[in-house]
């Protein structure tokens, strides 16, 4: 008996829907994925990676680093690193230096640090201890900021330094926020009492529950978070210089680190969702699509340590987590901006992330060292290291920083899934012959297979993996039912890129 033949050709390119049933998700989605991202549309390994100034941290020896920050001082590559201990450090080329001047109290946990970048000058605080900043030696008081008082998360905005969440001799004041003086182009300001020759000033945010957990930029104006609340602050000079209005009395951010600009938008993890704000407008990114796989295994416990990091260079969002019985991250989502698509990758429990320039590695500026032909040679006379680097997007854990998307070779488990397809006619059962597997040149080997059920709550019945190895793309696989999945995957050191999958099927009776 003859059957009709149906080709299925699948091009996901809008990531990973893991919340609605399978057999509902669209064909622009997978439904199931590990150490996958969708850079351009298309589904791909995660690259390698590598320690950074491993020569550097042998000689700092860290014990648990929390908390790291970029800057750069006099055409200089720095990074800070936070130990849990109150240890701090500058890193630069191969070369640590001590820059704690005994003044960081020990903390426990990652979420409990915040900096900021004003006028290029790190702003520090932990929590416990008074605010600081790092004059290029060591960690410094800032002036005038009150003795003994400390603030649970810091922004900077227009030339002040905002304080929120502060505690002092009088007691804790979860919706007070503070802001400074403001700061001369390259300096830091030296007044935080408000005064008639001065911008310092303060506010209390009390009419929403919970405390003042972050403030981000957003164009013209400061956007400040609760947890249900969110205000907007806008400079308006004058007797009052700030001027603050409710934005939102229903929503707000989950951890002080849930929020990110991402140029004109915040990308914010809220309580059970994931949105795109103006600071008005919301739109979810999570809804039905992976909401439910981010809450329904972040740990209880330890949730205020997941973070949000915009990795501009890739233009990408890492939302990092620690799934149930974890502390640190040990799961990320990875939002490509540009696609609007999810993808999902393991972390090695990390505790923060960061984007900046790396320099361990950078070339000397010495004649003698340019290995390079006079006239092939196109680097500009006087470049700068940091002016000529791409940022890159580095985990701190343990005693690592680890920066990602490298050419190394690293074997990363990775996999992709496209579960219960129907074919549009899911009364009939389909007989599975052939898959045809499009992928870019340099793949190396997938192992894939094919499964078949013929109801969305049986087991899938897989077929053997079959092992298929570059330039080959024809996969000879069988399977029988009404609702078809498939997946491909592999284990070695090869970065692959999938541009769609085609299923040659019999359609067959219903039966």
């Amino acid at each position: 008996m003859s059957y009709p033949k149906k080709l299925l050709r699948l091009r996901p390119t809008k990531g990973i829907v893991s919340d609605t049933p399978s057999h509902e998700v669209g064909p622009e989605f997978y439904t199931a994925g590990q150490n996958v991202i969708f850079r351009n549309g298309f589904a791909s390994r995660v690259r390698g990676f590598r320690s950074a100034y491993t020569t550097a941290l042998a000689a700092a020896a860290p014990g648990d680093i929390l908390h790291t920050l970029n800057a750069q001082f006099n055409d200089t590559n720095y990074w800070l690193i936070f130990e849990a201990d109150g240890t701090a450090w500058s890193l630069t080329g191969t070369t640590a230096v001590e820059i704690d001047a005994l003044l960081l109290s020990a903390v426990t946990q990652p979420w409990q640090y915040s900096s900021a970048l004003l006028n290029g000058v790190p702003i520090v605080a932990s929590g416990l201890d008074e605010l600081m900043y790092w004059d290029g030696t060591e960690m410094v008081l800032l002036p005038d900021w009150e003795t003994d008082a400390s603030a649970k998360s810091i922004a900077v905005f227009k030339y002040h330094i905002f304080a929120m969440d502060v505690s002092n001799a009088a007691g804790s004041f979860p919706n007070l926020v503070m802001w400074s003086d403001a700061a001369e182009p390259g300096t830091i300001p030296d007044s935080w009492t408000p005064g008639a020759g001065n911008e310092a000033g303060s506010v209390e945010l009390a009419d929403g529950p919970g405390p003042v957990l972050c403030a981000r930029p957003l164009r013209d104006n400061l956007i400040f978070y609760k947890r249900s609340t969110v205000y907007g602050a806008q400079y308006v000079g004058g007797n009052q210089k700030y001027s603050f209005q409710k934005l939102s009395a229903s929503h707000g951010t989950l951890t002080r680190h849930s929020v990110c600009d991402i140029g004109g938008t915040h990308f914010v993890v809220e309580q059970g969702d994931i949105v795109l704000t103006d600071g008005t407008n919301r739109q979810s990114v999570g809804q039905a699509r992976m909401k439910d796989f981010l809450f329904g295994q972040l740990d209880q416990d330890s949730y205020e340590n997941l973070f949000c990091t915009f990795n501009r260079a890739k233009n990408e969002v890492l939302v990092a987590f620690p799934s149930a019985g974890s502390t640190r991250c040990n799961l990320a989502l990875v939002y490509d901006v540009a696609n609007d698509a999810f993808g999902i990758r393991d972390l090695p429990d990390i505790a923060c992330a960061a984007v900046g320039t790396i320099s361990d590695t950078a070339p000397s500026d010495f004649w003698d060292d340019d290995s390079g032909a006079w006239d092939d040679d196109d680097t500009p006379w006087g470049s700068s290291a940091i002016a000529a680097a791409t940022e890159s997007l580095v985990f701190a854990y343990d005693d690592v920083l680890e920066e990602q998307d490298t050419s190394d070779a690293q074997t990363v488990p990775a996999s992709i899934g496209k579960y219960d397809l129907h074919f549009g006619e899911p009364e009939r059962v389909k007989f599975v012959r052939r898959l045809h597997v499009r992928a870019k040149e340099g793949f190396g080997t997938l192992l894939v297979r094919v499964g078949a059920r013929m109801t969305p709550t049986d087991d899938i019945t897989w077929s053997d993996e079959v092992a298929l190895t570059e330039p080959e793309q024809i996969v000879n696989a069988f399977a029988q039912g009404r609702y078809i999945s498939v997946e491909a995957r592999s284990n070695s050191t090869r970065v692959w890129t999938v541009t769609g999958i085609d299923i040659e099927a019999e359609l067959r009776g219903y039966h």
